[in-house]
């Protein structure tokens, strides 16, 4: 589906605008305009009805890393009636994740300093992944929220693993999913979406996720 703008506030230039340019001529100058680019117009439509997007109940894990490497994961749980709260948030690095993961081709800062400089943010964003399911709590039904598309790829089987090292890491990452009984389903989540014009609690958390990546990145 085509992305759409969505104003809104004030009301004289409340609407869904098909391409930015209409919505820029629409808001310019405009006191108090409250816009944004969303997926599509159905998600328009529930934001100029005041509902957003929220997370239903349940549990959720967003992931984000970066080609610093940088790791982000936070740990999210909606119950019904309530607000979502941050169950847990950790911002790491790839080295610091990797280095007490188990995995025989990442078993040292050496060979995992390598794997990044090849791999960059792809790495990260597995170690984020992998991270997160040594988190959740063990049995628990969990949503990966995350904006790199090869994360659900890989675990679901629709991408080839044609690198070793993505190919082991993915593996650690499903043997974790067995061995802890997680009941794990993916949402994909465009990353630096912001929310502007309204709730919108996936843009919210994922970019949470991704400041926790930056600054254990700029940290390290």
């Amino acid at each position: 589906m085509a992305k759409v703008y969505v104003v809104t506030a004030p009301e004289r230039v409340r609407g869904i605008y098909a391409s930015w340019p209409e919505c820029q001529a629409a808001v310019k100058g405009v006191s108090g305009a409250r816009y944004q680019a969303v997926a599509s117009r159905e998600q328009a439509d529930a934001m100029l009805r005041g509902e957003g997007r929220e997370l239903s109940a349940g549990l959720y894990g967003f992931v984000d890393g970066n080609h610093l490497g940088g790791v982000g994961v936070v740990l999210v749980e909606r119950r019904d009636g309530d607000d979502p709260i941050v169950v847990d948030e950790v911002g790491m690095t790839v080295v610091q994740v990797f280095l007490t993961a188990g995995l025989p081709s990442l078993s040292s800062e050496h060979a995992i300093r390598n794997a990044l400089a090849k791999l960059r943010n792809v790495l990260a964003e597995l170690a984020a992944l992998h991270l997160l399911l040594r988190m959740a709590p063990e049995g628990a039904t969990l949503t990966v929220v995350h904006d790199y598309e090869g994360v659900a790829a890989w675990m679901e089987g629709r991408w080839r693993t044609k690198d070793p090292i993505v190919a082991e890491v993915v593996e650690g990452c499903r043997s974790l999913v067995r061995a802890r009984r997680l009941n794990v389903s993916f949402h994909h989540q465009r990353g630096h979406q912001s929310s502007w014009a309204g709730r919108d609690d996936f843009a919210q958390f994922n970019a949470k996720a991704d400041a926790l990546a930056t600054e254990a990145a700029l940290d390290r």
